[in-house]
């Protein structure tokens, strides 16, 4: 009996267990799927944060170019403020002297008359004694009278002329004064801007420690570029295909008659002929030591797409040849970023620049700079990123260069 009741029980037990293990199961699927979903929410709110930080950055960089910008006219008013400070006090210390002159001068004819005694030229005109003596002393006395009243009238001009320029001197200080106030708080603006913007770098770098997530991120800025470049080259399309008819017409016109293009004829046909072979033709677009060559691993799969050239900040970059502007923006990884048409699908794009210096839609000619150097974008010093683009696809832009 003790035997049947134990068999019982040990059949009771195995029925159970199939059940007790699919509780179990069911349990620690829960607890992934929990993990899962809190994993996902985590990644949600650093994305978020990371498009705010973004967000940011772009808005302290166009703080920082605005600035800049501003601090560089605010250079140039006080030049000129003080040229013109300059010459007015050369033009005071000139009429001070005349002034000096004029006053030794009427004070010489003052003490001439003086010494002439109490005689004076009413007395002998009122007289009644004629002689040629005392005529001649009349007339004298008259060239004399007119002589002062002049150096008098003259004494005035001058004193009114030198009151002018004081004037003037003064307005001019204080205009002086006034920018010099605005220079320095504009200064101030700038570096704290500059602070932000390194926080806000500093907080981007901490929120993509996972390379996982930093290729993610290349791959989106790469993406957006070329949905840049395509909106941009579809915008410009028209006025593209009216420059070439044009461009085709002078060409018909040089073959035709022998006829000679003018300067805006020939910057045209420039502009719609392609950058050609690669020969080392151009001229690098900055100065400066090479920090990332076409090809280069950037980060797993992804390669360098242009060259990442070391420059100083600030320095003008310049078109390597003739183009037109199609973009000049903002872009995300790759800052105030410059794309030059150049005709026949050939373009070049500059970017990382602390500023820009053309709009869309202006033409360009070799060697006009574009941009300033900088480190916008988020990077961590000055430098600019180039690139050469012939039917979409990116090339060896050192081929190009001398």
């Amino acid at each position: 009996m003790l035997i049947s009741r134990c068999f019982l029980i040990i059949i009771f037990a195995l029925g159970l267990m199939p059940t007790l293990l699919h509780a179990d199961d069911t349990a620690q699927l829960k607890s992934i799927r929990r993990s899962i979903q809190e994993q996902e929410s985590k990644l949600t709110a650093q994305r978020d944060q990371r498009a705010k930080l973004l967000e940011s950055l772009k808005n302290q960089e166009t703080a920082i170019a605005e600035l800049s910008a501003s601090i560089d006219k605010n250079s140039l008013l006080l030049k000129k403020f003080e040229g013109e400070i300059k010459t007015l006090i050369k033009q005071i210390t000139l009429l001070q002297s005349k002034q000096l002159q004029q006053r030794t001068a009427l004070a010489k004819q003052l003490e001439a008359a003086f010494k002439l005694g109490k005689t004076t030229g009413l007395d002998l005109i009122f007289s009644g004694v004629k002689s040629e003596r005392n005529e001649r002393i009349i007339t004298y006395y008259g060239y004399i009278n007119e002589a002062r009243e002049t150096q008098i009238n003259d004494l005035k001009e001058t004193q009114l002329q030198l009151n002018e320029k004081k004037t003037t001197l003064e307005s001019r200080r204080t205009k002086q004064k006034t920018v010099q106030d605005r220079q320095q708080k504009e200064q101030a603006g700038l570096e704290k801007s500059r602070q932000d913007r390194q926080k806000t770098i500093a907080a981007l770098e901490s929120s993509m420690q996972a390379n996982q997530l930093k290729l993610s991120e290349l791959r989106s800025n790469e993406r957006k570029l070329q949905a840049q470049i395509a909106k941009a080259e579809k915008e410009s399309r028209r006025l593209t295909r009216e420059e070439i008819k044009r461009a085709k017409l002078i060409k018909d016109k040089q073959k035709s008659s022998n006829y000679t293009p003018n300067a805006d004829e020939r910057s045209l046909m420039a502009r719609v002929s392609g950058i050609g072979k690669p020969q080392k033709q151009f001229n690098w677009p900055v100065s400066g030591t090479l920090l990332h060559r076409f090809n280069e691993p950037l980060q797993g799969e992804l390669r360098w797409k242009g060259l990442v050239i070391n420059a100083k900040d600030g320095t003008p970059v310049k078109a390597i040849t003739n183009g037109r502007v199609i973009l000049a923006s903002w872009l995300q990884g790759y800052g105030f970023i410059v794309a030059l048409e150049h005709g026949k699908n050939d373009m070049s794009l500059y970017g990382y620049n602390q500023r820009l210096l053309v709009n869309v839609g202006d033409t360009v000619e070799a060697g006009q700079p574009i941009a300033l150097v900088g480190a916008s974008g988020g990077q961590s010093a000055p430098a600019l990123y180039f690139e050469i683009r012939r039917d979409g696809k990116a090339l060896d832009p050192s081929a190009w260069l001398k």
